[in-house]
């Protein structure tokens, strides 16, 4: 299995097996992402376009186009949005309260940035699950050729013939 190929060149196609191996790799670049605060943001940068490469290619192995990749994309940035609305207004409330203020208040802010957080890993989760688990188109398609893919073989049973 050629890495670079399967985490760094956006054409072409790629069976389960890369997929899972280079979403393994995704999900530990992007701990690595938070660990290290200073390179922390380019890390992330960086693993979107291997994200979009990764992705993209198992999409293409199941005939779909890679630009399916930003449905999850549109639908965390709504989701932060909310959220960012939600917390705002919640803190908002709280200043605007003067004496009356409410220490709860900020922790229902927290919370429902944090539901909408919650429900964005649900949604790439999801598509993460359905990306990985469709089957790939056999022969060749308009992204290029199969992949090569492991078959098991399970031996043979043994014969009742005697020879």
């Amino acid at each position: 299995m050629d890495l670079q190929y399967v985490l760094l060149n956006p054409n072409g196609r790629i069976a389960q097996r890369e997929f899972w191996i280079g979403v393994g790799l995704l999900i530990c670049g992007n701990v690595l992402s938070g660990i290290i605060p200073a390179l922390g943001g380019l890390i992330w940068l960086f693993l979107i376009y291997v994200g979009v490469c990764v992705y993209g290619k198992r999409l293409h192995d199941t005939g779909r186009s890679a630009w399916l990749h930003l449905i999850p994309w549109a639908i965390t940035l709504a989701l932060t949005s909310v959220g960012g609305v939600l917390m705002g207004g919640a803190i908002l409330t709280a200043l605007l309260a003067g004496d009356d203020f409410n220490p709860l208040t900020l922790f229902t802010a927290g919370s429902g940035f944090a539901l909408m957080m919650g429900l964005s890993n649900l949604v790439w989760l999801i598509y993460t699950l359905w990306v990985g688990l469709s089957a790939g188109q056999a022969g060749a398609n308009a992204y290029g050729p199969a992949p090569i893919r492991i078959l098991t073989v399970e031996p043979a049973a043994p014969s009742d013939e005697q020879g």
